[in-house]
């Protein structure tokens, strides 16, 4: 039989899991730098999968994903110099927000990989994508702080019955209404 201590030992560890409980549920929410992570480590499998270069070059020398491009490669045994017999083009690399249809609250998510692989006298295009539905709540837990890589414009909310009708049609009763006591008001 539990002592009174171990009886209120577990009622505190079941009371810090219920505070604890509420981060959990919104750690869940996969990151956009995750995201493409994932899909770069995908893409340059298949880059290796394809190709039997040992050393490629990466262009455009200015794009955000280009860093995680080359620490993918370089990881795979793939030498990154300036100029090789191959040439790896980061075509797309980004996260992007749209409308979803079902709810106001939610966007749909798209995050895209492409490469190009321009090897001897041939061109691969290596295209992965993500699609998921994200609240509209969690876009700043998706998202990492002062990152170009990760962030991504989001579509204003858009337009309800509310928006279209009934607000203009509140706006101008209330101002009718307003106009018609304060004339009647001041008639007496």
């Amino acid at each position: 039989m539990p002592n009174r201590l171990q009886i209120v030992g577990a009622m505190l560890s079941a009371l810090a899991v219920s505070a604890v409980q509420p981060q959990l549920l919104s750690a869940q929410v996969r990151t956009n730098f995750s995201i493409l992570d994932s899909l770069t480590s995908a893409a340059v499998r298949q880059v290796g999968s394809i190709s039997s270069c040992d050393s490629v070059a990466v262009v455009p020398m200015e794009s955000a994903l280009r860093w995680l491009v080359v620490e993918k490669l370089t990881g795979r045994g793939i030498a990154v110099r300036a100029s090789a017999s191959c040439t790896l083009a980061i075509a797309d690399g980004a996260v992007r927000y749209g409308l979803y249809a079902p709810s106001r609250d939610s966007i749909e998510r798209t995050a895209r990989v492409e490469l190009r692989l321009l090897a001897f006298d041939s061109t691969h295009t290596i295209a992965v994508e993500w699609r998921d539905v994200l609240a509209r709540a969690d876009i700043a837990l998706a998202e990492l702080p002062r990152s170009e890589l990760t962030a991504a414009p989001v579509p204003p909310l858009p337009r309800s019955l509310w928006d279209d009708l009934l607000e203009p049609v509140i706006v101008v009763a209330s101002v009718a209404t307003t106009l018609l006591l304060l004339f009647t008001v001041r008639s007496r």
